[in-house]
């Protein structure tokens, strides 16, 4: 696993997520890139509800145990091939973080879920899956993307037991990394035609200058940062 090319060396390229040897064509390229967008998401922390959160904090000392729960739906044919599949957050970077690392796992979900209801005291079981451990650094860029293909690929056999994707962090630190769960203004802007000017009250002169036409205008949009799931699927 890689966040930036400074993981994989001299030698090999990041391609999501993973180190490709320069020069090699990643299996991926020949695969359907899918983005799906979670049917419910929460977050839990001791001694506190999961409603109405639209920031998550992992790894604090403060919130110790504190734990992402994404449920997806997901309908994959028994013979497609997961090549890779990776559940992708993304950090708040306007929430002060620790400059080390937070490790980053996940874990199948087991039991049924419902983020309205949702409490520390009411949480789902969890069962391991032999996910990779991913390091979410600060200076790794906004994006973090957990390996999660060996849960994904139970979604074939459509087993009854599978309730989506639990994030959790291993160790502690002392402000935790932040993840975004909601929409917000992140900057990108969309071309809005401006209005017209008001006609001049007499007719104008040749040497008078003329108001300038209507032009485009650019106005935030809000995007969906939460998390997401991002499959390379043949």
């Amino acid at each position: 696993m890689c966040a930036s090319e400074l993981d994989c060396g001299a030698q090999a390229s990041c391609v999501a997520g993973r180190c490709v040897a320069r020069g090699a064509t990643a299996a991926i390229d020949s695969a359907r890139r899918l983005l799906v967008e979670p049917v419910d998401v929460a977050y839990v922390r001791p001694g506190a509800g999961a409603a109405g959160s639209s920031i998550a904090v992992l790894g604090s000392r403060a919130d110790g145990g504190s734990m992402i729960l994404a449920r997806f739906s997901v309908q994959l044919p028994p013979e497609s091939n997961v090549l890779e599949a990776y559940l992708v957050l993304e950090r708040a970077t306007d929430v002060d973080a620790d400059p080390g690392s937070v490790l980053l796992g996940t874990a199948r979900i087991v039991d049924p879920w419902d983020s309205r209801t949702l409490s520390w005291a009411r949480q789902p079981r969890l069962e391991e899956a032999g996910s990779p451990v991913t390091p979410a650094a600060s200076w790794a860029g906004p994006l973090v993307r957990l390996d999660v293909r060996t849960i994904v690929q139970r979604w074939r056999r459509r087993v009854g037991d599978d309730f989506g994707i639990a994030v959790v962090a291993e160790g502690r630190s002392g402000a935790g990394v932040a993840f975004a769960l909601s929409p917000r203004h992140r900057g990108r802007f969309d071309p809005v035609l401006a209005p017209e000017p008001p006609p001049s009250p007499q007719p104008l002169s040749a040497l008078e200058p003329r108001p300038a036409p209507a032009s485009a205008v650019a106005e935030p949009r809000a995007e969906l940062v939460g998390p997401r799931l991002e499959l390379y699927v043949k």
